[in-house]
Order: structure tokens, then C-alpha cells, then sequence
């Protein structure tokens, strides 16, 4: 060991407090993996100003319990359930064995790294800032629009890169010719249990092996933990297991710690230690033609059985509200009638959820959703992060997802509507990127009203009879071409007050109502286009 390596400091993430909990009274205080685990029936959750951040380090904990507490059959579970907390022991057994492999600046053995590099930049090595797998900072060929400076000035602080680490496995993408997507492909929405504590959501999240993803390595499940600590350049992987999903080494990183003496540029602390560089290569991954990989925590859409295309995650789209992805995510999908029959696959997480409470003690269900929207070139545009409180007679109900799908689809079609009519109504040339314009506010408003409305009928569904179903149908359909109606009529008073816009106005308020009144009457009487 040279001296370079011999002065820097641990970082031990066991131990360290380096995750934010929110406690029961509301108060924020920072925690190592270890005090997290055995304290989480005390805190309500965790806490990052980055959501990214809160579902890495939420699948990590979970890979830890998963070998620590190694549940197999849904008693396993129940039992943890019922204690409240995690037992001591097997967590405590677990940091015995592992700790230490969650030293972040171990020579030999750093935490989601990869050994083989120096813990000091070689004269070979193509450095990068350790700014880079942070999406909130631009760095490389990024454009500065809201964070401007040099990015060889950028330092980060021990707990940010572990934070940064932690990303990797489920939000790393496609990037140029040299990067390949982390194990997820483009990175999806992953829907995470919630609960009273952090404990419950823990408890809920560990998956047992008939809801683990089928084409699961069993005899080659290399956690981080009981792996060797070096990631090889653009290994693919033709087995991998559960565990070894949950901390997917997509990138081949080392950190290079140095005496920073400064404020780190994320988080904004000041630090002794930190990293300003490091080496950033493309890890492993699976390889193309791989079977489908299912995360117990991503819903899916099944493309028709003729179709090339495989499964596909969901993952956020530009304009689309996520409440609009309600069947897909949350509710069981239709049985496949047919090889021209596309379907949707829930997260596991909840079908194994709906499992261990056969007797609906639970009203509710807390979820969250998160994931950001890429572009092919990993140009980051925005991440979401909502919550949904999912009531636990939908997820067992079999009619549901044909129902809302439905509802939504209907709410779809008008949206066409009173876009296409208004695109006929208003066609001056000079205008069209005005035009263009007010009809994509005209989507927002339109969506925007339908929010609360949709809200209440799920509310209404989770407990209706087939005759209250019928009254919710209309209901919804009353509320969906009322609102299509009036945002049409207030984005085409905005127009202008000319003849010709006054004589689109009148002529397109008309086409819009008795448009919107087909399609409404074409949604009563089951006459669903396909």
C-alpha cells in the first residue's frame, strides 16, 4: 500500500451516518445502514432532496435484508410483519460478515466499485468528474442552464458519492456508443410499498422466490457483498441473479478520495475528504436477445404474441400524468384471450402484497412512484415522483383494470377531440405555432381537471356494487366531456376576436359538443374502439 492510500480515511457505510431518515415526529437526522435497519419500525422513511437517491438506496436495504433475514415462504414474511421490527441478530450476523464491504474508499475492496483501479488516478486512466452520475449537475458536453462553472472545480462529499453509487444499479442509461442501460434497460418507473414506517415499507418491499424475476439465476446470484470486488469493462451477463439485480454494477467506477477542504458541490457541506474525479467505464450488462427481465418493482406492457418487440417497462412520458398509467401499474391485468391480445404486467411487489392479506385488513395501500424520462442519448429531462394510496380491494379485484383502462381510454379520446376540432377551427398559417401552442395548454388544462375527479372514482370503485359501478361510468363520463367542452371553449376564446376566429370559434364549439357527445355515447354502450 503506497502512502497516497495509506492517508486516506475510511468511510464505512455500515456504520457511517450517511442516509437521511425522516423520524416519527418529523425530525431529519443521518443514519449508517446498520442504525437504519434496526431502528426503521421508529422512522417514517427516507429522506433525499433527489427521489433517484431514495429508490437506490431503498433497494439497497432491501438486497440486505434479503440475505440477512432470507425469507422464503409468505409465513416468513408474516412473522416479520407481526414483530414490528427487524430482530437484531440476523442484522447484526450480517455486518459481522459484510461490513466490511461497504467501506467506500477501501483499496481493496470499495463499496460498488471495482478493486482493480487505483485508489489514485494512474497516467493511463481517462478521469471524469465525480460530478457525472449526478444528474442534477451538468458535467462533460452537458449545457449549464440553471448550474454554471467549471466543472473541474466540482467535489463531492463522502456521502454524496455513496449516494451517487447507489443510482447506478437502477437509473443508469444508454449513453453514446460506449454505455449500455443498467439491468432495467431505459430507466423505468419503479413503484415502491410504503407504509406507516419505514419498517413496514422495508418488510413489504423483500421479495420471496415465486415473485422474483423467472429467468433469475439461482446458482449464480453474486450480491455485492459475496462477489469479487472488480467489475469487468463490458462484461455480459448471461446469468444474473435477484440480489446481484438489486446492486447491478451497470458501470465500472473508482472514486479517487483526495483532501478537498471544501463545500461539496450537491448537497452544499462543507467536507475534509471527498472526490473531485474518478474513473467511469461501462460496467456489465446483459446481453441483447436476453430473456425478459421482470423487477419486482416496474409494471410492464406485453405486446401482442406476434409482436417482435418484447416486454416493455413503463416509464414516464412527456406530458402524460402518471394517474393516466393507473391500470398498468397498480391493478391486475386481463388474462391473454388470444395471441393478438396486448396486456399489461403489474409489479410483483404487489401481487405479493395483495397475497399476504387474503383477508383485506389493510384499506389502503401508500405507493410511490419514481423514475426520471431519458432521451436515446441520455439527455436527462425530468424526473417524477408521486404518490398513490391504492386501495386494497383493487389490487385483488379482477374487473378492475378493464374498468379504469376504459375510463381512462374514453378520457383519451375526447382529449383527440377537442384537439383535432380545434386544429380545424384555427388553420391561419401565420398563427400555426400560436395555435400549436394553445393546444398543448389546452391538453394540460384538460388532464389537469380530470385529476380529482378520477381520484374520486377510484375511491368509489374499490367498494361498489355492479349497479354503483354503472352510476360511477356515467358520472365519469359526464365529468370527462364537461371538461373537454369548457377548456375548448376558454383556449378558443384566446384566439383572438377577428372574423375569422370568431367564426372558427362558433363552428368549432359546435363540432366539439356533438364530437364529444358520440364518443360519449359510444362509451356507455360499450362501443370501445380498438
Amino acid at each position: 500500500m503506497d502512502n497516497a492510500a495509506k492517508s486516506v480515511p475510511s468511510f464505512n457505510l455500515w456504520t457511517e451516518p450517511w442516509i437521511m431518515v425522516e423520524r416519527a415526529d418529523g425530525a431529519l437526522e443521518w443514519r449508517g445502514i446498520a442504525d437504519v435497519l434496526l431502528d426503521a419500525h421508529a422512522h417514517r422513511a427516507i429522506y433525499h432532496p433527489s427521489p433517484l437517491v431514495v429508490v437506490g438506496i431503498h433497494r439497497l436495504l432491501v438486497a440486505v435484508l434479503q440475505v440477512a433475514l432470507d425469507p422464503h415462504k409468505p409465513r416468513d414474511l408474516r412473522r416479520i410483519l407481526d414483530g414490528g421490527r427487524f430482530p437484531r441478530e440476523p442484522i447484526e450476523r450480517f455486518g459481522a460478515q459484510y461490513a466490511g464491504r461497504f467501506d467506500l474508499f477501501s483499496e481493496n475492496e470499495p463499496f460498488l466499485q471495482s478493486a482493480d483501479l487505483p485508489l489514485q488516478p494512474g497516467k493511463k486512466d481517462k478521469t471524469k468528474s465525480a460530478a457525472i452520475f449526478v444528474t442534477e449537475i451538468a458535467s462533460g458536453s452537458e449545457v449549464t442552464h440553471f448550474r454554471h462553472g467549471n466543472e473541474s472545480g466540482y467535489a463531492l462529499c463522502p456521502v454524496c458519492i455513496a449516494c451517487g453509487l447507489t443510482t447506478i444499479p437502477c437509473f443508469a442509461a444508454s449513453g453514446g456508443r460506449s454505455f449500455q442501460p443498467s439491468i432495467n434497460g431505459v430507466p423505468p418507473i419503479y413503484v415502491l410499498p410504503g407504509g406507516r414506517t419505514l419498517f413496514e415499507s422495508l418488510a413489504a418491499s423483500m421479495i420471496l422466490p415465486p415473485n422474483q424475476p423467472q429467468v433469475a439465476s439461482k446458482s449464480k446470484d453474486r450480491s455485492w457483498w459475496t462477489r469479487e470486488p472488480v467489475v469487468e469493462r463490458g462484461l455480459e451477463l448471461d446469468e444474473v441473479g435477484y440480489l446481484h439485480s438489486l446492486t447491478f454494477p451497470a458501470r465500472r467506477v473508482r472514486v479517487h478520495p483526495e483532501r478537498v477542504n471544501s463545500t461539496c458541490t450537491w448537497c452544499g457541506t462543507f467536507t475534509l475528504w471527498g472526490g473531485r474525479t474518478m474513473v467511469f467505464e461501462m460496467g456489465e450488462c446483459r446481453p441483447k436477445g436476453a430473456p425478459a427481465w421482470f423487477d419486482p418493482f416496474v409494471a410492464y406492457r406485453i405486446p401482442a404474441g406476434d409482436s417482435e418487440r418484447g416486454p416493455t417497462p413503463i416509464r414516464p412520458t412527456q406530458g402524460r400524468a402518471l394517474w393516466r398509467e393507473y391500470a398498468a401499474l397498480f391493478l391486475k391485468g386481463p388474462a391473454a384471450d388470444g395471441k393478438d391480445s396486448p396486456n399489461t404486467k403489474r409489479p410483483s411487489v404487489l401481487d405479493q402484497l395483495d397475497a399476504l392479506d387474503p383477508t383485506g385488513s389493510y384499506a389502503m395501500y401508500p405507493l410511490r412512484c419514481i423514475g426520471i424520462r431519458y432521451r436515446g442519448d441520455a439527455k436527462v429531462f425530468e424526473w417524477l415522483d408521486a404518490g398513490f394510496d391504492v386501495p386494497a380491494a383493487l389490487l385483488r379485484d379482477d374487473t378492475a383494470w378493464l374498468f379504469v383502462d376504459e375510463s381512462v381510454d374514453f378520457a383519451e379520446k375526447c382529449d383527440a377531440v377537442i384537439q383535432s376540432t380545434f386544429k380545424e377551427a384555427f388553420r391561419s398559417e401565420s398563427k400555426q405555432e400560436h395555435y400549436i401552442n394553445l393546444r398543448r395548454r389546452m391538453g394540460n388544462a384538460f388532464w389537469t381537471a380530470l385529476a380529482e375527479p378520477f381520484r374520486e372514482l377510484i375511491l368509489v370503485l374499490s367498494h361498489a356494487s355492479p349497479d354503483e359501478k354503472e352510476h360511477q361510468r356515467l358520472g365519469w363520463a359526464e365529468a370527462v366531456v364537461n371538461a373537454a367542452q369548457r377548456v375548448f371553449e376558454q383556449t378558443a376564446q384566446t384566439v383572438g376576436d377577428d372574423a375569422a376566429s370568431l367564426r372558427g370559434r362558433v363552428q368549432g364549439e359546435r363540432r366539439c359538443r356533438a364530437r364529444l357527445y358520440q364518443q360519449e355515447e359510444k362509451f356507455l354502450t360499450g362501443g370501445r374502439e380498438s
